[in-house]
């Protein structure tokens, strides 16, 4: 007996000593990639069939030097956007909508393209960027609080009618609708998914925030994600930095404010790798959650599914199979479901694969400015992640 538990003792030290090992070669690349594309502060991770990983590394706020860890939250732009679709694919499986409806017998008002009056836009066409809105900077980049910090004081419901209602003082024909008829032409939309928003709250009956910490977050067990500012329990938050470039007149990276916006539910979620990882297990694992049924797989199954091949063969529901829009990307990395996200001192990215049931996923808190850095940002740490979650 007691040289059984030797044997056993000594080969739980053997397997602690390689994990050990392995976890220092991992700390080793990451901070080497780190320093050379000038990041400030990083949580990654991946997730297979059996397990999953994340790590937080460098700090969170240049000034105080404080260090990221597993329950900092970032800021993570774009990547936003799949986790309000999933919301409307949890709607469609409740039966409180087809995505072919027409997005006006959820509202109290009526939106159409002015250049196409008589034509619907759907649940469907918002999802994947077809819907013929457009988002117009000249109106959106002021309204972001980077200056002042802090959530934005404006309700969503005023400020999608101020843009895209004829009597709105944010509203322009030429340049918040393009001249394309919805469903036939393909351009990113951030306001799509704004008003993809409003319509979760007007067919919920709750506000945006309430419906997603109710029927996602608290199911899926993302206890560490938030829509806003006001609503977050303690500081842990990482700080956005802005990179110094050359022909800038500042050498040190420049801390930013926490700031928001009124079209949040495009891009405002707060959140950790770890919380994130459950949106990629959902889907990976076809619909369920701890073994029980979330959402049908059919439905799961419409976020990697192209859904108008003849107008963009690589978008399917909110992930995209051409997000890095590069040829030799995609000779050095397989063309998988993504989303990246990009705003001021922020920098995100997101991949999976259905077939080998694998994911990574990345956070910045300071976009690279070289080209080496994108490179490190986009391709080798994506890559690095992936194939770790392959071989495990």
């Amino acid at each position: 007996m007691i040289k059984n538990a030797i044997i056993v003792s000594l080969l739980l030290l053997s397997s602690l000593i390689s994990f050990g090992q392995e976890n220092n070669k991992l700390d080793k690349f990451f901070n080497k990639k780190m320093r050379r594309a000038g990041i400030i502060g990083m949580q990654v991770g991946y997730i297979n069939d059996s397990q999953e990983w994340h790590q937080g590394y460098g700090v969170k706020n240049y000034e105080t030097q404080k260090r990221v860890n597993d329950s900092t939250l970032f800021m993570i732009a774009s990547c936003s956007k799949p986790v309000t679709a999933l919301a409307i694919l949890k709607l469609y499986d409740q039966g409180k909508i087809n995505l072919d409806d027409n997005i006006n017998n959820y509202l109290p008002f009526s939106i159409t393209n002015p250049f196409y009056p008589t034509d619907s836009i759907t649940f469907r066409m918002l999802l994947t960027h077809t819907s013929s809105l457009q988002d117009n900077w000249e109106i959106m980049d002021p309204l972001y609080t980077v200056e002042t910090g802090g959530d934005s004081s404006i309700k969503l419901s005023d400020y999608i009618k101020d843009y895209f209602l004829p009597s709105g003082k944010f509203y322009c024909a030429n340049k918040n609708f393009l001249n394309k008829k919805p469903g036939e032409y393909w351009e990113y939309s951030n306001m799509g998914y704004a008003l993809l928003g409003l319509l979760i709250e007007n067919i919920s009956g709750s506000t945006f925030s309430e419906f997603m910490l109710n029927e996602i977050f608290i199911p899926l067990k993302m206890n560490n994600s938030y829509w806003f500012l006001k609503d977050i329990p303690h500081d842990n938050i990482a700080h956005p930095h802005k990179l110094p470039e050359k022909n800038t007149d500042f050498t040190q990276p420049k801390v930013l404010k926490h700031y928001g916006y009124p079209d949040f539910p495009d891009g405002q979620l707060r959140t950790t790798v770890k919380d994130y990882i459950q949106i990629v297990k959902l889907i990976l694992n076809k619909g369920l959650v701890s073994n029980k049924r979330f959402i049908k797989e059919e439905t799961i199954n419409l976020f990697h599914t192209v859904q108008f091949p003849s107008v963009n063969k690589y978008q399917a529901i909110a992930w995209n199979f051409n997000e890095f829009e590069n040829g030799l990307y995609y000779l050095l990395m397989p063309r998988l479901p993504s989303h990246t996200g990009g705003d001021p001192g922020v920098a995100t990215v997101v991949s999976y694969n259905p077939k080998n049931k694998t994911g990574a996923i990345v956070f910045l808190n300071s976009p690279p400015v070289t080209f080496r850095g994108g490179k490190i940002l986009y391709l080798d740490i994506p890559r690095k992640l992936l194939n770790l979650a392959k071989q495990k």
